[in-house]
């Protein structure tokens, strides 16, 4: 291929991945052509041809790994009966084995740094843009029905799930508090305030969404990055004031958004067992114990290699029925916990290769201080214990797609932070 060629198709390939995480937090309609464009651009250039390489080097062969899962649920299509279930699932999950066919057959002289730091203000812009249209279009709504509600849950986050928009907005947070904290390239002071207010703007916004999850790993990911800060950074005084200032902030979100702390008292409420689930209107955490306590009853039917690929909803659908839980079963409720979900369909192999990729890459980005990387896999190993993130394209992709980049990328240049400048 000659090199002008060559350049293009890079091209092509840097825009869609540049395209994919800013539309991420805007609307996952756009994403289905973005990859598929990117695929068609992979099978154009060739790129196919490097797949032999992916066995003879460890980087290559680590980073395609990933894919392990995906043929794990095309195995658990031979013994499902419901194949058209499967195979919609198949689809869903794709993104599971395109990505890390994709990056693990990169050229060896492509500039992944240099993309993967358009990639983080591409998906940063990505979440400015998405949460001021939905700013946007809460304050219009609320100009014509004057409810409050329009800005909190579901009623503001219009287009996306707001666990999953809160986990995109928590990635972006340690992204910026990276580049804020490290000794390596010092930002400029304008730099530095337009990235504090981002992280306090996306704080506000996660509060706002309502997500329990999305507080949770706010509050997580606030300590690890002060720990980050005392441990690599040596700065005991500047440590402590950062503290004070999350501790400070959180307090005066919680105070100043009842909403946010009216469903943390639900939610206890519902832990303590004094909820009545048979209501009408069921909380969601009502929700999640009835589905968890189904989800494993079924696992202790099909211990060892669960009901098959495209059998998982109708064995829950059934446990739904057996117990009378007829709003569940209307509602037709995956397991609300994606190490369930996967251990119904696949068994106990399943559910020890999802827990493999997730604690081995992140014990390797522990080591390596890749502060981005293990942020992310431990953001979404937390939240995948309260959703199934992998059952819908706004987990599937944002998964595949950040754990392909970050993984490879990290091992590009494993004897520095493995990650790229900002500015």
């Amino acid at each position: 291929m000659n090199a002008k060629r060559q350049k293009v198709h890079r091209q092509i390939f840097h825009y869609c991945c540049i395209a994919l995480v800013f539309f991420m937090p805007v609307h996952g309609r756009i994403l289905p052509p973005i990859i598929a464009l990117m695929f068609l651009n992979w099978l154009i250039e060739g790129r196919f041809k490097n797949i032999p390489s992916v066995f003879r080097e460890r980087n290559r062969m680590l980073t395609f790994s990933f894919a392990s899962l995906y043929f794990f649920y095309l195995i658990g299509m031979l013994y499902s009966k419901n194949m058209d279930y499967g195979l919609f699932d198949l689809q869903v999950k794709l993104s599971l084995f395109l990505f890390p066919l994709i990056f693990s057959t990169v050229d060896r002289n492509f500039p992944f740094q240099k993309m993967m730091s358009d990639v983080f203000k591409s998906f940063i812009a990505g979440c400015v843009t998405g949460t001021m249209i939905l700013f946007a279009i809460a304050i219009y709504t609320y100009t014509t029905m004057r409810n409050p509600e329009v800005f909190f849950y579901t009623g503001f986050s219009r287009f996306i799930h707001p666990s999953y928009l809160a986990m995109y907005l928590n990635l972006a947070v340690a992204i910026l508090a990276y580049y804020l904290i490290r000794k390596e390239h010092p930002l400029s002071n304008k730099i530095r305030i337009l990235l504090f207010v981002l992280i306090f703007y996306f704080s506000l916004v996660i509060f706002l969404l309502d997500s329990k999850a999305g507080i949770f790993s706010q509050v997580f990911l606030s300590l690890l990055i002060i720990l980050y800060f005392l441990v690599i950074h040596k700065r005991v005084w500047k440590s402590i004031f950062l503290l004070f200032i999350v501790v400070i902030t959180f307090y005066s979100e919680f105070t100043l958004l009842p909403n946010t702390a009216e469903r943390f008292k639900k939610t206890a409420t519902v832990l303590s067992g004094q909820k009545n689930t048979s209501q009408e209107k069921m909380e969601s955490n009502s929700e999640r114990l009835i589905v968890w306590k189904a989800g494993i009853e079924v696992i202790r039917n099909h211990p060892v290699f669960g009901v098959g690929t495209g059998d998982v909803k109708d064995a829950l659908l059934s446990e739904y029925q057996k117990e009378n839980k007829l709003i569940i079963y209307n509602l037709r409720l995956n397991a609300h916990n994606q190490y369930l979900q996967t251990y119904i369909a696949l068994g106990i192999l399943g559910v020890l290769m999802l827990i493999l990729i997730l604690v081995l890459p992140g014990w390797m980005a522990f080591r390596r201080i890749h502060l981005i990387y293990f942020s992310f896999l431990v953001l979404f190993a937390f939240n995948i214990l309260v959703e199934s993130m992998l059952e819908v394209q706004a987990g599937v992709i944002y998964y595949a797609f950040f754990n392909a980049l970050l993984f490879f990328g990290s091992n590009t240049n494993p004897d520095r932070s493995g990650d790229p400048e900002f500015a």
